[in-house]
């Protein structure tokens, strides 16, 4: 009587990287700051787009936790509307003063916010430009 024997390589389960908070992090904001695809950005972290998405989804929901470099407050400026700008025709007032319109100067570049706007998406674009 024959006997066949297979030996079968028994690997254990699979283990994946754990990301810290800060990792997961820096990996989103490279993919808000630099322009490049958020599948380009997960290639070179080995991350699946996908994790990268969600992280994302995470980061501007606030749930990837506290920046550890510190958040700072920016120091603000109000500028009130003359009576003078009122009666000017709307072509030469500044965007600036129009109602529901704010314009932020960062040592980076300016953003002009019109209307209603995400306050999560905006506090993304400031972190990124304060930088």
């Amino acid at each position: 009587m024959d006997t066949v024997t297979e030996f079968t390589e028994i690997n254990g389960p699979r283990k994946y990287r754990r990301r810290t908070q800060e990792e997961k992090r820096q990996i989103v904001e490279e993919t808000l700051s630099s322009g490049r695809s958020v599948a380009e950005v997960a290639r070179i972290h080995a991350v699946n787009a996908n994790q990268v998405f969600d992280w994302r989804k995470q980061y501007l929901e606030g749930r990837l936790g506290a920046d550890t470099r510190g958040c700072a407050l920016l120091p603000v400026t109000v500028n009130e509307v003359s009576d003078s700008s009122l009666n000017e025709p709307a072509a030469c007032t500044p965007a600036a003063s129009a109602p529901g319109t704010m314009r932020i100067q960062l040592p980076r570049g300016e953003i002009q916010v019109e209307g209603r706007v995400d306050p999560d998406a905006l506090r993304v674009v400031i972190q990124c430009l304060s930088r």
